[in-house]
C-alpha cells in the first residue's frame, strides 16, 4: 500500500488560483479577521502550529521543495499543494525566497460565556509585534491561556507576532475589552487580583500579599509603562528589584519573570493557608525574612 504523502500532489499553476487568492486576502489584519484565519510561513512555523493544535486548512510549498513536513501533512488531514516559487513570491507579494506558507484556522476570540482559567496577562499598551510574540508564548509556556488585548489595534495574527510567538497564539484564549480600565474592572468583578508592575511599586513582587484567587498580571507599553489609570484600578502595584545601573527589564522579559513568580508564590500561600495557624504564622514570618534580603530569626 503506498502511503499518502507519497502520492501525487496537486500543482498550482495560476495565479488566479483560489488558495493563492485568500494568501493575498490575509496579508492584511481586515483580511485575517474576514477570514478568520492566518498565514504561517516557513516550514518550521508551519510545524510547531500542528503540534499547537491548530486548524490547518491546506499548506503550499514550492515545487521540489523536499522537507520532511510533507510527511506530517496527510496523516493529520491537511493538503498539500506544489507551486513554483516565483508564483508563490508573486502571490505573497515578496521578493525573498519562500518555500512553504499555510492558512491556519484562528481560535474564536473567547466571549463571556467561557470561562476564565486561574492566570491570565492583560497587555496595556504593547505595541511591538516581537513582544506580543514573546507574550503570548511565555504565558502559553507557563500554562496562563487567557490573554486580555486592550486596544484594536493590537494585532496578534500578523507574521511577526505569529514567529515570535512560535504560533502558541492558535492556542491561546484571547478576549478584547475597549480599554485598559475596562478590562481591569472586569477582571476584578470575576474575582480576579489585578497586580501591576512599575518601578514606584511599594513592595517587591516575591512580597506581593495574595489573597489566593484568580490573578492578573498587567503589562505596559515599552516605553510609558502602565497606564496611571491601570495602576489606581490594580489591587497591587508591584516591583521586580533591580541591581545596578539597569532601571528596566524588556517587557517580554519582565513578563515571564512576574508570571513565573507570582504563580509559584499564589501555589506557595494556597499550601500555608492548609497549615495550622501557628505553623503558618512562623512560615510566613521565615519566607518574608528570605525574601527581603534579612537572616531568617528563627
Amino acid at each position: 500500500m503506498v502511503a499518502l504523502y507519497h502520492l501525487p500532489v496537486p500543482v498550482i499553476t495560476s495565479i488566479k488560483d483560489d488558495h493563492l487568492a485568500l494568501l493575498r486576502e490575509l496579508r492584511t489584519q481586515a483580511g485575517r479577521a474576514g477570514a478568520g484565519a492566518c498565514l504561517l510561513e516557513g516550514a518550521a512555523l508551519i510545524g510547531q502550529a500542528l503540534d499547537a493544535g491548530a486548524v490547518v486548512r491546506f499548506v503550499i510549498r514550492a515545487e521540489g521543495d523536499r522537507d520532511p513536513l510533507a510527511a506530517r501533512l496527510a496523516p493529520a488531514g491537511v493538503p498539500l499543494l506544489d507551486v513554483r516559487e516565483s508564483v508563490l513570491r508573486q502571490a505573497l507579494h515578496t521578493a525573498k525566497p519562500v518555500r512553504w506558507v499555510a492558512v491556519a484556522e484562528l481560535a474564536a476570540e473567547a466571549g463571556d460565556e467561557v470561562p476564565y482559567g486561574d492566570f491570565a496577562v492583560l497587555l496595556d499598551g504593547v505595541a511591538d509585534p516581537g513582544n506580543l510574540g514573546t507574550i503570548v508564548r511565555t504565558a502559553v509556556g507557563l500554562g496562563v491561556s487567557d490573554v486580555v488585548c486592550t486596544a484594536a489595534e493590537t494585532d496578534l495574527t500578523s507574521r511577526k507576532v505569529l514567529d515570535a510567538a512560535r504560533a502558541t497564539v492558535l492556542r491561546a484564549r484571547i478576549r478584547r475589552f475597549p480599554s485598559p480600565p475596562d478590562a481591569v474592572r472586569a477582571l476584578r468583578e470575576r474575582g480576579f487580583e489585578v497586580v501591576a508592575t512599575s518601578s514606584y511599586g511599594a513592595i517587591d513582587q516575591s512580597l506581593t500579599p495574595l489573597h489566593g484567587g484568580p490573578v492578573a498580571l498587567v503589562v505596559g507599553n515599552e516605553t510609558d509603562g502602565i497606564s496611571q489609570p491601570v495602576l489606581d484600578l490594580a489591587d497591587h502595584v508591584v516591583r521586580i528589584p533591580m541591581a545596578g545601573a539597569v532601571e528596566s527589564l524588556n517587557v517580554g522579559v519582565a513578563t515571564g519573570i512576574s508570571l513565573y513568580e507570582l504563580r509559584s508564590l499564589r501555589a506557595e500561600q494556597r499550601a500555608l493557608a492548609a497549615l495550622p495557624e501557628t505553623e503558618r504564622a512562623r512560615l510566613n514570618s521565615l519566607l518574608r525574612e528570605v525574601r527581603s534580603g534579612d537572616q531568617p530569626t528563627h
